[in-house]
């Protein structure tokens, strides 16, 4: 027998009708909509993290509607942090090797050190 897990939420009234339509559509238990509800924001979260967005498509893969909700709307602002840099493995290693033994500054690079100092 699996583990079972307990769950009491407050709703607002709405949910309550959305709840008791999706039940008769589907001819399913609460317990059944929350863990089909659960699967697919797991899901949607999944694939947001990776970089895609959620639509439903026609039977022509045309995009008819994108899904989105707050969460995932932070998620996708999250992933867009200006100040990451992502780098192939060699370029990482190369820049890490500069990092840790630059070459000598250039003589451009030094007069323009010598400006600014004054």
């Amino acid at each position: 027998m699996t583990a079972s897990y307990r769950l009491q939420a407050m709703l607002p009234a709405p949910y309550e009708t959305q709840l008791e339509q999706l039940r008769a559509v589907l001819q399913v238990d609460n317990t059944e909509v929350i863990k089909e509800a659960l699967g697919f924001f797991a899901k949607a979260v999944l694939e947001v993290r990776l970089g895609r967005h959620i639509a439903f498509v026609d039977e022509k893969h045309q995009v008819i509607a994108e899904y989105s909700s707050p969460s995932l709307t932070r998620l996708e602002w999250n992933a867009r942090d200006e100040s990451r840099i992502v780098l192939p493995d060699n370029d990482f290693d190369r820049v890490v090797d500069e990092l840790e033994k630059p070459s000598p500054p250039s003589p451009r690079l030094r007069a323009l050190a010598k400006r600014k100092s004054r």
